[in-house]
């Protein structure tokens, strides 16, 4: 059984990976826009055609850089999804196997059962060809990004809807606060550093679910005990949809037991039940006596849980525009037109002063609501102390000049 506050936190080595590229992405695609638009008005009065082609091939070579990055960040990843994965394993049979112990039985260590090692490597490599799938896409929307700026830029100017540096400013904006997003076929989208902490702690928690039931058939364990943590997901049903209903309770695994509900009560294997998608609940062998998540208060649960969810929202925006304010870093040091330089300047000192009211906010709440501060939640690749020092004298040159 694996602690929720460990799943918590388990994929952000791998959440901090594809953070780093999505910055780097976005700069890579600002960069390449301030070269060709940079060049100034004259460079923009070309016939369509060639204007174009001419974006057309430079937007292959970006192409080319982006899946240089992407290749490289994949390695990386590699090696930090197996690492998660192998921790999580060992973690998860921690617990399971002193209670099987305690009950006089010898279970095998994990790195000595090809049956249980099968399981790790299967869950690995499912969750490694999803990053995969989604930044093989990534490539391509990076692609389309820069291409549908340059368009936009392109018709702005010539049709005369807006001055050269009116337009760069508007399709810079778009890219920087858009960002690059990836597409499931439902068709909703999501950051690709969002994508892969979903992916990565949901394939940790299904792997670590798959192989304490392995454990648990091969030591012929009835009861189980799943996890509780306040703030678990609360519906209007009682079913595996309602995360509250059912965690922090015994269950009989084949039904034999009749003092407890079955364990296929719980959902695991569907989308929304126990080890579903960005789960934090776990399971693992229990007594039927000793529950140390017995005592989770219903109202106290749905209060945490809309003060959390508050949280993570206020954690989110800071991320979000941390990203932003590093992009238009870039475009500032970019810009070769002093003009565009100076207007860029303008928007990262509002993205910085922006970014310095969020942190206050964020303080604020947590004060006023006893929620512990947590800084980790708040950093983001490549922020570093020389930004946050150019950005926090941006956010006092805003605020000055106002």
């Amino acid at each position: 059984m694996l602690k929720p506050d460990y799943l918590l936190h388990i994929s952000e080595g791998a959440e901090n990976i594809a953070e780093e590229l999505h910055v780097d992405l976005v700069n890579r695609i600002v960069d390449r826009m301030l070269i060709r638009l940079g060049r100034g008005e004259d460079f923009l009065l070309t016939a369509t055609d060639k204007w174009q082609i001419e974006a057309l091939q430079d937007s292959g070579l970006l192409l080319e850089e982006i899946q240089r990055e992407i290749a490289k960040r994949t390695n990386q990843q590699e090696r930090e999804i197996r690492l998660a994965m192998e921790e999580a394993g060992v973690k998860a049979l921690e617990y399971d196997d002193d209670i099987y112990r305690t009950a006089g039985l010898s279970p095998v260590p994990l790195m000595q059962s090809p049956h249980l090692v099968r399981i790790m490597q299967r869950n690995y490599d499912a969750t490694l060809g999803e990053w995969r799938n989604f930044t093989g896409t990534t490539a391509e929307t990076a692609q389309r990004t820069y291409v549908t700026a340059m368009d936009k830029a392109y018709n702005l100017i010539t049709s005369g809807a807006m001055t050269h540096t009116q337009a760069i400013r508007e399709v810079l904006k778009e890219v920087i606060a858009d960002g690059i997003k990836i597409q499931y076929p439902t068709g909703h989208e999501d950051s690709i550093e969002t994508a892969t902490l979903r992916a990565v702690r949901t394939g940790i928690s299904q792997m670590s679910g798959q192989i304490t039931d392995a454990r648990m058939e091969e030591m012929d364990w009835e009861i189980i005990l799943t996890s509780a943590h306040l703030g678990a997901r609360v519906t209007e049903f009682e079913d595996f949809t309602n995360h509250f209903w059912w965690q922090g309770k015994f269950y009989s695994r084949t039904g034999k037991d009749k003092r407890f509900p079955e364990w296929s009560v719980c959902g695991m294997g569907h989308v929304q039940g126990i080890h579903g998608v960005n789960c934090r609940h776990s399971h693992g062998p229990g007594d039927g006596a000793n529950n140390p998540f017995k005592d989770y208060d219903s109202e106290e649960n749905q209060q945490r849980n809309e003060l959390e969810m508050r949280q993570r929202e206020l954690e989110r925006r800071i991320r979000h525009t941390k990203r932003e304010v590093m992009n238009w870093q870039k475009a500032v040091e970019c810009a070769t037109d002093e003009r565009l330089k100076f207007e860029n300047d303008l928007i990262y000192q509002r993205k910085s002063a922006l970014l310095q009211r969020q942190n206050t906010a964020y303080n604020e709440f947590c004060e006023q609501n006893n929620l512990k501060r947590l800084a980790d939640r708040l950093e983001v690749a490549r922020w570093n102390r020389e930004q946050a020092a150019k950005a926090r004298g941006a956010a006092q040159r805003y605020n000055n000049a106002k």
